[in-house]
């Protein structure tokens, strides 16, 4: 793994000399040469002190390896923790706040699920019959598998009011405790990403159960369309989970037992 160290302070020029050797330290002020390679940090980092140039957490030996970094740590995978601070490894670090655990690690994308519901109490699709132009008709279960557009079916149903789809605005509006700055980071997890889930069920389980974490066994809604009175849900419990469209055809019925558990891409 490949490390550099932040000079923080100008480097003072200073001759030495050994026996008849002379040599002499040059400084320099080039912020790159130095390590600090971006123009911001979104989650904070140094400021180069001879320029506008930052080095970002996760990217600089600040502390946080990059071994454990989400996005580039291979061992980030399916049975992985993922904390507040952008960590990611398989294992429960009490000093840090765990949020989720990796769902889906395909297609160079990973997405992690919250280790809790949204709500306590289970939530209607939607109560109304509408079907939304934005968001993919599946009708088979082969087919709305393929569905990986868990934030951009969220978007759709919320750009129409997050009154008339509770189900997405308790996605969306979700954040663990700790980690409140992942407020709108949320959203309503689509049925590719819950398949996932139900095909790597026991290290993600182990994982919740690890993190200290609610274990996955309810009703939970997807963001996939079914028809303009149906949605898809996954049905959890058991040693697989399947998916289905809702039995009675209705997106406003939940029967309180239809939760919502939150995905976020990172």
């Amino acid at each position: 793994m490949r490390k550099f160290t932040l000079l923080t302070s100008v480097l003072l020029t200073a001759p030495f000399a050994v026996g008849n050797v002379s040599a002499q330290c040059v400084a320099t002020q080039d912020c790159a040469t130095l390590g600090y390679t971006e123009t911001s940090c979104e989650n904070g980092g140094i400021k180069c002190p001879f320029g506008n140039a930052w080095a970002c957490k996760g990217n600089a030996d600040t502390g946080t390896e990059d071994s454990e970094n989400g996005r580039d740590n291979p061992d980030c995978t399916y049975g992985a923790i993922y904390y507040s601070d952008g960590t990611c490894v398989k294992d429960f670090i009490s000093e840090k706040i765990p949020i989720g655990v990796i769902a889906y690690n395909e297609n160079n994308q990973k997405w992690i699920i919250a280790l809790n519901e949204a709500s306590s109490l289970g939530i209607i699709w939607s109560p109304e019959d509408v079907d939304i132009p934005k968001i993919t008709n599946y009708t088979t279960e082969q087919t709305v598998i393929n569905d990986l557009k868990s934030c951009e079916n969220t978007e759709a149903m919320l750009a129409l009011g997050e009154s008339k789809y509770p189900a997405a605005a308790a996605a969306k509006n979700y954040a663990p405790a700790g980690a409140e700055d992942t407020k709108d980071k949320w959203c309503l997890p689509s049925a590719g990403i819950l398949n996932m889930v139900n095909n790597h069920r026991p290290e993600i389980d182990a994982a919740i159960t690890l993190a200290r974490g609610k274990a996955i066994s309810y009703y939970y809604w997807t963001s996939s369309e079914y028809s303009y009175d149906k949605a898809w849900y996954w049905y959890s419990w058991g040693e697989h989970g399947n998916i289905s469209n809702f039995n009675d055809g209705s997106k406003s019925y939940s029967g309180g037992m239809t939760y919502v558990r939150p995905v976020m891409k990172i």
